[in-house]
């Protein structure tokens, strides 16, 4: 596990076709909150179209065994080195070389 933040837990696995290291983000009870279902939504829709070297690159959703019932999602994303949100809340001062 590296952690967990709004919309679920995020854990670090190898992606078997590519053999590089990923995170696979588990969001449970998406259906729950409207809201935050689209939310949910819009992240992956936007994740799917952006492609640029400082926005870590969605590689794949995992199909839910039932699509009538399902209740989570997985997506497999690049792996970061750092989390956004620890750096944002940090005391130091980011230099061009760090954003």
């Amino acid at each position: 596990m590296l952690g967990s933040g709004s919309y679920g837990q995020v854990a670090s696995a190898v992606h078997k076709p590519t053999g590089k290291k990923v995170a696979i983000k588990k969001m449970d009870g998406i259906f729950e909150d409207e809201v935050d279902c689209k939310r949910i939504l819009r992240e992956i829709t936007l994740l799917r179209r952006l492609k640029h070297p400082y926005v870590v690159e969605l590689f794949d959703i995992i199909e839910p065994k039932n699509l009538e019932t399902f209740e989570t999602v997985y997506i497999v994303l690049e792996l970061a080195e750092s989390d956004l949100k620890k750096v944002i809340k940090s005391a130091i001062h980011l230099q061009l070389k760090h954003i």
